[in-house]
């Protein structure tokens, strides 16, 4: 841009090669990556084919060029550039760029040592426009400024020190995937026969739900403790990671759940509110769904504003908002108190609970159509201000969460139901349907990137915390980590062999998975400690206290 207009066609930016080329021949030409290198394939591509101009040599302007390692793929592009950006290489280097940046070379003989000088104009305090009174000259710096930019204000003084080296342990999905293995197992979780049909995790706490309603809560254990930056072991011959004591013990919720609703994970959320734990629940009779306090198991509050059986939920990162979807067709969006509240809206409540005792907001904020069957599945985030919605109807639907617009559709390509769906930070969707077993990726702006066969029915999918894996389980009892750049096998691993049928990733990128006969299974690295005295590891026959 030029002016606030588009630049003559050969000034444009066109291809990666010959910009990157002119960047280390020309001394006037300063370019900067900006975030969307590292995220968004989509500005790479002239999606809506407009005219940018035709080059001298009679080539219309298209698509950026792309280097050959990118393989004509904008996905590819972005993916390995934010790989290079997050490198081992450039985290150990990033602090020479830190002190050319915003350092002390930035200014004075360590700049000019360094080849680092700019033009004057672009320095902080060169001229002081306030107190200009020739506007002609004003008016042509001010120019010079907004089309050329300016230098970042100088922030350190002082070399910036480099940073440490990287930890695998503390992303072992990334570094060392093949590290993790079986290293507990919790026979009769929750009840003797009972499936795990879902596990959530708050702070330390793992919240398990099992068939016929029946609830527990028990405590995480680690034993890795993070110290200055560097992980210290302790000289426990106990697995790292383990299942600790009850902190609710097992028992029935008081509710019933409608005939024939298909009750598993889709039903249930974990959710921190103001500091106290919740589970939300749905799938009831009556049309509502359900706050559960998980400090003593008791119901706090019942929501019923759904014309049918509440078939989903979903809440966002921070617990603030929650999406619930039904057999109506349609999905409401409901927020958080923001504190223990008076609000006057709560006097309407339909229920006898006490308003100190609400943790949701009975009115939804949006009420969002488009589906012509049963909602299945939900996403809701804040970050990407987006509600994604699947149904029974094939279609994927996104809405925006603020205001509640409808953005877009996807259909599943052979129309079958969709069945669960995940999203990334990283705005990729993955949607499952059990109908023909298939994965399918898109973009957050509905661009199909790949697709993949599930080899067996699908229980249970997860993102890992980093948002950079998938993780799968099902009736064939393997955990299969893929990929969120391309859905491919990033490494398969064997449990007991037993029908997984909930699944669950830590933020220290272990794995539990709940059985179909109520074990809880805990796949974590190895203790080195243990790997090192040669110590044989045995299975843990019951909780680790």
């Amino acid at each position: 841009m030029q002016g606030g207009k588009f630049d003559h066609a050969d000034r444009l930016f066109q291809s990666i090669e010959s910009t990157y080329r002119n960047c280390l021949s020309n001394t006037s030409d300063v370019k900067e990556l900006t975030p969307e290198f590292f995220y968004m394939p989509e500005f790479l591509e002239n999606l809506n084919s407009y005219h940018f101009g035709v080059k001298q040599d009679g080539e219309p302007l298209g698509h950026v060029g792309l280097p050959p390692w990118a393989k004509g793929s904008p996905e590819e592009f972005i993916h390995i550039n934010r790989e290079a950006l997050e490198s081992e290489y450039v985290s150990s280097n990033l602090h020479h760029w830190i002190d050319l940046i915003f350092g002390y070379k930035q200014r004075g003989k360590p700049a000019v040592e360094a080849a680092n000088i700019f033009y004057y104009l672009t320095y902080e305090g060169a001229v002081d426009l306030e107190n200009m009174d020739d506007m002609l000259q004003k008016s042509a710096i001010e120019d010079q400024i907004a089309n050329f930019g300016q230098t970042p204000i100088q922030i350190f003084r002082k070399k910036h020190p480099r940073r440490g080296p990287p930890i695998p342990i503390a992303h072992p999905l990334y570094f060392a995937p093949q590290s993790i293995t079986v290293t507990s197992v919790v026979p009769s979780a929750i009840s003797s026969s009972s499936s795990v049909l879902f596990i959530g995790l708050l702070d330390s706490n793992i919240v398990l739900m099992g068939e016929e309603l029946i609830l527990s809560v028990k405590l995480w254990l680690t034993t890795q403790l993070q110290s200055g930056g560097n992980f210290t072991f302790s000289g426990s011959l106990e697995p790292f990671f383990g299942i600790g004591s009850d902190v609710i013990s097992p028992r029935k919720v008081a509710t019933s759940l409608a005939e024939n609703v298909e009750f598993g994970r889709q039903c249930l959320a974990a959710v921190q509110i103001h500091g106290d734990n919740y589970l939300i629940l749905c799938g009831n009779w009556e049309n509502s769904f359900q706050i559960i306090s998980l400090s003593d198991g008791r119901i706090v509050q019942s929501i019923r504003q759904h014309k049918d059986v509440v078939s989903c939920v979903a809440v966002s990162s921070d617990g603030s908002v929650i999406a619930t979807g039904s057999y109506d067709t349609t999905i409401m969006i409901w927020h958080a108190f923001r504190g223990r509240s008076n609000d006057k809206r709560s006097k309407n409540a339909s229920n006898d609970l006490s308003t100190k005792d609400h943790v949701i907001i009975e009115n939804p904020s949006h009420i969002l159509c488009g589906h012509d069957d049963i909602i299945t599945c939900l996403f809701v985030s804040k970050e990407l201000d987006i509600v994604i919605s699947g149904s029974k109807d094939g279609t994927c639907i996104f809405h925006t969460l603020r205001e509640g617009t409808y953005v877009r559709s996807i259909r599943h390509p052979s129309g079958a139901g969709l069945s669960k769906l995940v999203a990334s930070q990283h705005g990729r969707i993955v949607f499952y349907s059990d109908s023909d077993l298939s994965l399918h990726m898109y973009s957050i702006n509905g661009k199909h990137i790949a697709s993949s066969e599930s080899n067996g029915r699908l229980n249970c999918m997860e993102l890992s915390c980093c948002g950079e894996f998938m993780v799968c389980a099902g009736d064939h009892g393997q955990i299969v980590l893929r990929s969120m750049d391309s859905l491919g096998v990033v490494w398969r691993y064997d449990g007991s062999g037993k029908t997984i049928t909930s699944l669950a990733v830590t933020p220290e990128e272990c794995f539990l998975a709940g059985t179909k006969d109520g074990s809880l299974i805990v796949f974590s690295i190895e203790n080195p400690l243990l790997r090192k005295g040669g110590i044989q590891r045995n299975k843990v026959k019951s909780s680790v206290g």
